[in-house]
């Protein structure tokens, strides 16, 4: 039976509220405040937190092939991911009609990028979505090939993600169908394989991995800090994205790494009960947030970004959540 980690749930609070500040600030405001160090950390953490509860839930699993792509695991992540999707969609084109016919602005964003997970009302982040749909096919091949072969997997994992990253840099279609390249999957592979590698960390008495972890982030936060601040890119490699790939990844696997040495298990605090609640809606509220900058794109005030996307976030958890039993019994 997969263990239930409290402090995931406290960093995907915490890393939740992130991505609302990151898309709420300006780049030179992210900049001056090292945003690059922490809440530029948002989506790396969410991957690598990806791979660490795919390799929690397959860790005690005695995995056939078979087993990894069944009618309950569709029905499961259905429900997870497909439901609050759809019912966003149909709440962006009714609050998109709703503004168009109150501001006399036309916000809708319905294209063939509607079918991969783009809302009708799209905002900041959207591309998320697109990699959380990717992740039902990808994830149980990933883990069964991590669990049987892990050494084999890690390369191949790593190796996958360079290839696409170099190839990428050669493919003039991802000039003008930037989504496509950014909600590529594969940019995020070595991130799922280091989060795999926590779950070994975590449940292991071996603790001998750390100090290679250590000293991998060591070295992406070296790298981090040039890219950022002294203008270091690397050749053949798309220049939009070199704060998150595979030499940056360690860096965030070693902050989710100290979030679990640092918060117990199972606590009773009411902060941290908190936070992990909000955990527990943020894929909710990530949907809602994107919605939200889709109709507000330059709102700037992050208390009210924060408090509108928290609140309204939480409220369409509970009531999808309460809809999705229903589908379930």
């Amino acid at each position: 039976m997969k263990q239930h980690f409290q402090q995931i749930d406290i960093l995907k609070g915490l890393a939740i509220m992130a991505v609302i500040l990151l898309h709420t600030f300006s780049r030179e405001e992210l900049q001056q405040s090292y945003a690059v160090f922490h809440i530029w950390q948002a989506v790396p953490v969410f991957l690598v937190i990806m791979g660490l509860n795919l390799g929690l839930s397959y860790s005690s699993k005695t995995l056939r092939f078979r087993h990894i792509y069944t009618w309950h695991y569709f029905q499961k992540k259905g429900l997870r991911i497909l439901l609050p999707l759809l019912l966003m969609y149909g709440i962006a084109l009714v609050a998109g009609f709703i503004w168009q016919r109150l501001y006399g602005e036309d916000v809708y964003t319905l294209g063939w990028e509607s079918f991969v997970g783009v809302l009708p009302v799209s905002g900041k982040g959207n591309y998320f979505i697109t990699l959380a749909l990717q992740s039902v096919l990808f994830l149980p091949f990933i883990g069964y090939g991590f669990f049987r072969w892990r050494l084999v997997t890690t390369l191949l994992l790593v190796l996958g993600e360079v290839v696409f990253l170099l190839a990428a840099f050669r493919i003039d279609y991802f000039d003008t169908e930037r989504y496509l390249y950014d909600a590529a999957f594969f940019r995020y592979l070595s991130a799922i394989a280091l989060g795999l590698w926590l779950s070994v960390l975590i449940t292991s008495e071996r603790k001998s991995g750390r100090w290679l972890l250590l000293v991998l982030a060591m070295a992406s936060g070296v790298y981090l800090y040039y890219y950022q601040y002294q203008g270091l890119l690397l050749p053949h490699i798309r220049p939009e994205w070199q704060a998150q790939q595979v030499l940056t990844f360690p860096y965030a696997a070693f902050l989710v790494y100290l979030f679990m040495l640092a918060f117990p298990q199972q606590s009773g605090n009411r902060l941290l009960a908190t936070i992990a609640s909000i955990g527990k809606a943020s894929y909710h509220i990530f949907l809602v947030q994107v919605l939200y900058f889709g109709l507000l794109p330059d709102s700037s005030n992050p208390l009210l970004n924060l408090g509108t996307c928290l609140l309204l976030g939480n409220l369409f958890y509970y009531l999808e959540s309460a809809l999705a039993k229903r589908f379930s019994a």
